[in-house]
């Protein structure tokens, strides 16, 4: 598995992810990505990640911060900090990709996460959050 250091910026693990793709990117990359979202209170600046990355970050993002394990506050900071980048009419390449999840497609992403989401799903319990904040004291 491999990992980026541990100050590494988001900005840059995002356009890791989306330069690797969400089928073949590492899981330990994606879980980092999804924990610092969730758990570390991270607000990435998409403007950061090279523009033909965005759409594919943006809607990685987008995605995380619509699980339940985020608190309303930090769900509509993270939506609203990347809400300029979404195109305002979606690029005809993710209806091409044959992506089935609409948020892939409002952002013009060229593949969507769905086939990949099961992985996260140990993370984002409330028993996952527990022991995170136990083992961190």
């Amino acid at each position: 598995m491999k990992r980026l250091a541990r100050g590494a910026a988001l900005e840059r693990m995002l356009g890791d992810v989306a330069r690797q793709g969400f089928a073949r990117v590492d899981s330990g990359l994606l879980r980092e990505v999804a924990e610092r979202l969730w758990y570390a209170g991270e607000v990435p600046n998409l403007a950061d990640v090279p523009v033909n990355l965005r759409p594919d970050a943006g809607y990685l993002v987008d995605r995380l911060a619509r699980f339940n394990v985020l608190p309303k506050e930090r769900k509509l900071r993270l939506l609203s900090a990347i809400r300029q980048f979404q195109p305002s009419s979606p690029a005809p390449k993710a209806e091409a990709a044959g992506c089935k999840d609409p948020l892939a497609v409002a952002w013009g992403a060229s593949m969507d996460l769905t086939s990949r989401l099961g992985e996260l799903m140990p993370y984002q319990t409330r028993q996952y959050a527990l022991d995170r904040t136990k083992a961190a004291a």
